[in-house]
């Protein structure tokens, strides 16, 4: 026989997860979360770094719902800092360098962001054609954040099992939830999945796409200055205790790329010179699912009492908190 966990079980304890069962736990509602393996040790929540940075794309024009979501992210930080927990996160801004002229002439139009002409941009960055800094964006350890996430939604009562997986999923004919897991059934009345990239078969889960990236960790000393804002675009930097953390690759999971890691750096390298020589000391890999149809996260019912919260792409720790919220006032309010 099945055993009642909580009204609300949450599988899968990365940024989605942990965001929805902090905001569950301030609206003082009962939750269980279901991770797989340890927080913080597995899947695309738990990179070295990673940026929040609502001017993403060619034409560096912030999007409404990511604007919200630095917002609502920024004052999760504050709640959880105020708690006496530490959160990783750093208003450092995100820079943005201009590729061309005419890339630095549709940026000036741009409503938010401040413009940064060549001379105004700081050392060691190159910005021939100028910069665009977001000075509401920044950067975190997602490995501290999520800790900071747990430690909050247990204060407030939710409950986190770790090392449990979910095996199947299924509606009872009363409405709830039936979940098979390694640690036995349980029941529910919703269960919100938010399981990333991990290919359950059992889950009714729609089509989503895998992205695979690397994040290569550099030391800073062989730069002519120490840097400053994190960097944004096509390849991301942030910088942390004379180590820079590179990203921005995108890869087929299954087809490995030694050399990625090093074309990462060189492309870096005409804004940040000398980067490509520093050396590499870490090597982070990971695994990301989008929706087919574009960047935008996926909040949606997928069956009966069952919704995905995911797809988030490279917008997790942009996103999570805003539509973490949205959502647990519908759980909350049903």
């Amino acid at each position: 026989m099945s055993r009642v966990a909580a009204p609300i079980v949450i599988v899968g304890a990365g940024v989605a997860g942990l965001s929805l069962a902090y905001a569950l736990g301030r609206r003082g509602r009962r939750a269980l979360v279901l991770e797989r393996g340890r927080v913080g040790a597995q899947g695309a929540s738990s990179g070295p770094a990673a940026l929040v940075n609502p001017h993403r794309g060619r034409s560096a024009r912030a999007h409404p719902d990511d604007l919200a979501g630095l917002a609502a992210f920024w004052r999760v930080v504050g709640e959880l800092e105020s708690a006496g927990l530490d959160p990783g996160a750093h208003r450092s801004g995100v820079l943005r360098i201009a590729p061309s002229a005419s890339r630095a002439r549709a940026w000036q139009k741009l409503a938010s962001g401040r413009w940064l002409e060549a001379r105004e941009v700081p050392p060691p960055y190159l910005a021939p054609h100028g910069a665009l800094l977001s000075v509401a964006g920044g950067w975190l350890r997602p490995r501290a954040l999520l800790a900071a996430l747990k430690a909050a939604s247990l204060a407030a009562g939710v409950e986190v099992r770790e090392g449990v997986r979910v095996l199947a999923l299924g509606a009872s004919s009363a409405g709830a939830v039936r979940l098979t897991t390694s640690a036995g059934r349980l029941r529910a009345r919703w269960a919100v999945l938010c399981v990333g990239a991990d290919p359950s078969p059992q889950l009714p889960l729609p089509r989503l796409t895998a992205i695979a990236g690397d994040v290569v960790g550099v030391p800073t000393r062989a730069l002519s200055a120490a840097p400053g804002p994190a960097l944004g675009g096509s390849v991301y930097a942030a910088f942390d205790n004379g180590t820079a953390h590179v990203g921005g690759n995108h890869r087929d999971p299954e087809v490995p790329d030694p050399a990625a890691p090093r074309r990462l750096l060189e492309r870096l390298d005409a804004t940040l010179p000398g980067i490509a020589d520093a050396g590499a000391t870490s090597l982070w890999s990971g695994v990301r699912a989008r929706r087919p149809d574009g960047p935008r996260p996926l909040v949606t019912d997928v069956a009966a009492s069952v919704t995905l919260f995911g797809a988030l792409s490279g917008r997790g720790f942009l996103c999570a908190a805003a539509l973490a919220e949205a959502l647990a006032d519908r759980l909350a309010d049903a």
